[in-house]
């Protein structure tokens, strides 16, 4: 065998020629000498090598090196999706639009907690022919301190139905599914969930296995589950079970008529599947699209919580359930276990798999993580006032270009992803502006001219509080997103509309 095939045949005695040329070639003489004596046992042909190569360059190890970081970096930027969702976040613009001041929507009696977009079903009673019809309106879910589920149409804001509470709800969440809209839950301060059915009004299921406030609740994208987030640190899963329906009550389907989802109605049970326990209070939660793992925060926390949900079924007999998996996930970019802020929001980016957590921070930040992972691609500074004991809340423009946050002062911004207020939209409290009738002048009349007149209306404005924010998306007949708007709801006792 030649002595380059016996180099080529051992590898590691190639490796050990090149460090030593690479010594060699920079004049490390003593390092050679100690690299030459302390390898003679294991290689001891290597001076032989050595000495007779021609002199040389020094570049074959740096060649090694350079290909090697270069093969390794190309790989990286393949499998770290945060490459280039980073680029993709770059290219998001926010598109300039024409913003309207704020105007009430509606009134309240009493101070309104949350708002949420959804649908309303409907089954109605077609006279011309003789059948019923199938629809859904689109609509505001709102809850206040009354006790009270309120649906409002999104177009025109009258009031479609009212459910009573057995106390107020700080989330609402509707079933995600489109054959099953007609279930929406309610999380309440008293630590329970109900499950309200839409079209019949009725309450399908009630669980209170929290003995605090519920301060979250949300399903599971296929609807197999429910999450919920109390202050009793205590984040509940429970599986959503729903019977099939009896068609014995269906009404007769005439001639080429299709059934009728809406015409009966599941039965609803929810069952208690995982529970886990926490040194302080879950803030917030939500699902990654897939279903398959449960994201939350806890308050003087600083990991991202992940919950995986196990296979569906039974296992083999003999063989042991699947276990929840749980993970977490550090959000301190050195590493350490310091505590500088608590995440009290989180959302999903609506057109990139990114996590948006929204900070306890005086002034509020938004920050963007890729599904499990601890790179923060993006932090948003919102400009956003809050203490230390308010719930900040955001919400995402359709095309993931900017959030809408809410604050202290009255104040409804939308954020771009540079961090730029696009729209600083005064809308309750203090900072609302003034409507028609608040003034004096034509039509105003004396007394809304007089000095008690304007005491009553700052004393009616009330808490400038901006307790949450929604987007109301309208889409076109190929559902590609067209008109935005954004409805927010305070302590003020109003919902207040920016288009």
């Amino acid at each position: 065998m030649s002595t380059s095939d016996a180099l080529e045949a051992d590898a590691s005695l190639e490796a050990h020629r090149l460090v030593a040329r690479f010594l060699q070639h920079h004049s490390y003489t003593a390092a050679l000498d100690a690299f030459l004596s302390d390898s003679a046992q294991t290689h001891p042909r290597l001076s032989s090598v050595l000495n007779r190569d021609e002199p040389s360059t020094g570049e074959v190890l740096q060649d090694v090196v350079d290909d090697w970081m270069a093969t390794r970096l190309a790989r990286l930027r393949v499998s770290d999706p945060s490459v280039t969702l980073r680029e993709q976040l770059e290219q998001l613009a926010y598109s300039e639009t024409r913003v309207k001041p704020a105007r009430t929507a509606l009134r309240e009696a009493t101070n309104v907690l949350t708002v949420t977009r959804g649908v309303l079903p409907r089954r109605q009673w077609d006279s011309s022919e003789l059948r019923f019809r199938t629809d859904e309106v689109p609509c505001v879910f709102t809850t206040a301190v009354d006790r009270t589920l309120k649906v409002y149409s999104s177009d025109s804001f009258e009031l479609l139905d009212s459910f009573s509470l057995p106390s107020p709800a700080l989330s609402v969440a509707q079933h995600p599914l489109p054959e099953y809209k007609r279930f929406v839950a309610c999380a309440t301060m008293e630590g329970s969930m109900l499950v309200f059915d839409l079209m019949t009004r009725e309450v399908k299921a009630r669980v209170q296995e929290h003995t605090k406030y519920i301060v979250r609740a949300t399903w599971s994208p296929e609807g197999r589950h429910v999450a919920t987030a109390g202050y009793d640190k205590q984040l509940l899963i429970h599986r959503v079970s729903l019977s099939s329906p009896s068609t014995s009550g269906a009404p007769a389907l005439l001639d080429g008529e299709a059934p009728d989802p809406l015409a009966t109605c599941p039965d609803v049970s929810l069952t208690q599947a995982h529970r886990i326990a926490m040194r302080t209070n879950p803030e917030a939660a939500v699902w990654l699209p897939d279903g398959s793992e449960l994201v939350w925060t806890a308050r003087d926390d600083h990991l991202m919580h992940y919950v995986r949900v196990p296979p569906e079924g039974d296992g083999p007999e003999g063989v042991k359930q699947l276990e929840w998996e749980e993970s977490v996930q550090s959000l301190n970019p050195n590493g350490d276990a310091f505590v500088s802020f608590s995440i009290l929001s989180i959302e999903l980016h609506p057109t990139l798999p990114l996590l948006s957590l929204q900070t306890s921070t005086p002034s509020a930040r938004i920050l963007l993580y890729p599904f499990h992972s601890s790179t923060r691609l993006l932090t948003i500074h919102t400009q956003a006032s809050q203490s230390d004991y308010f719930s900040p809340r955001h919400a995402w423009l359709p095309d993931g270009s900017a959030a809408v946050v809410n604050a202290e002062d009255g104040v409804v911004r939308v954020v771009d992803l540079r961090g730029n207020v696009r729209v600083f939209a005064g809308a309750h409290g203090s900072a609302a502006p003034p409507e028609e009738g608040d003034e004096g002048g034509e039509g105003g009349g004396e007394a809304l001219r007089s000095e008690r007149a304007r005491l009553r209306r700052e004393a009616d404005k009330g808490s400038s509080v901006v307790r949450d924010v929604e987007v109301l998306v309208e889409e076109d007949s190929a559902g590609v997103p067209k008109r935005w708007r954004i409805v927010s709801c305070g302590f003020d006792k109003t919902v207040k509309l920016i288009e």
